[in-house]
């Protein structure tokens, strides 16, 4: 399931750590193809075909720089912990006189080859093991978007670019500066003055319109005043008539 093609999203990255991380897994890698090769001398052609599809998964999870495929990469990590504990219990069924080697009783090359085979074998898969997942948890600590979450791939950028319209899209807003928040050609930032309830602004206003106010009432009473003071002066000369 791991080496189908389009099985997993490289995760672009150029985190030192990372490639830190991946230069030492290349190196297991090599290693690998020379355990591959005693495998084969020792005709243990099981672990050979494991450590084949082991090798593969590895190499298509770093095989492009700064890219990497992690769930390929965690195929490889689970394939070092199976290998780990099958070759730890045939280390110890070996040594123990229960599984023979494969020249028999015949001390040679090919004994001493499996005698290699299956203690630096169990070794080898637990360092690998070991860098393979530090190379996980240099991409999770980069990628992980919280605490308890699993890798996510960044989102790609929207339709019409950073601020793209559209559904789903981001329109920036006007800022202090009154800049155009997006390239709509009838949109006028606000020019007025702002007031509230309570402000200077306010009492300035209403300063004006008292006066006028009382200026209008007392244009209202000088006007109420002048046909009494006529009515007086009438009255006056009426007084003066009789008394001649």
């Amino acid at each position: 399931m791991c080496l189908f093609p389009g099985n997993s999203t490289p995760l672009p990255t150029n985190d030192p750590t990372c490639a830190y991380w991946r230069k030492i897994l290349i190196g297991v890698l090599a290693a690998h193809i020379g355990l591959i090769i005693l495998d084969f001398l020792c005709f243990s052609w099981w672990d050979a075909i494991l450590d084949v599809l082991a090798v593969s998964i590895a190499y298509c999870a770093i095989k492009d720089e700064d890219q990497y495929e992690v769930s390929r990469l965690l195929c490889y990590v689970m394939f070092m912990i199976f290998n780990f504990v099958f070759a730890g219990v045939r280390c110890c069924l070996f040594f123990a006189g229960v599984t023979p080697a494969p020249s028999g009783d015949k001390k040679d090359w090919q004994y001493y080859a499996f005698v290699l085979l299956c203690a630096g074998g169990t070794t080898f898969y637990f360092v690998a093991g070991f860098v393979a997942y530090k190379l996980y948890k240099s991409l999770k600590s980069v990628f992980q978007p919280g605490e308890g979450q699993g890798i996510i791939a960044p989102d790609a950028p929207p339709p019409g670019g950073q601020f793209g319209g559209g559904y789903g899209g981001y329109s920036p807003v006007p800022n202090e500066n009154n800049d155009s928040p997006s390239n709509n050609s009838s949109f006028k930032p606000f020019a007025g003055q702002g007031h509230t309830l309570g402000s200077n602004g306010g009492s300035s206003q209403s300063r004006p319109q008292a006066a006028t106010v009382q200026q209008s009432g007392a244009q209202r009473q000088r006007s109420s005043r002048v046909p009494s003071a006529v009515i007086d002066r009438l009255e006056q000369k009426a007084r003066a008539t009789r008394k001649e």
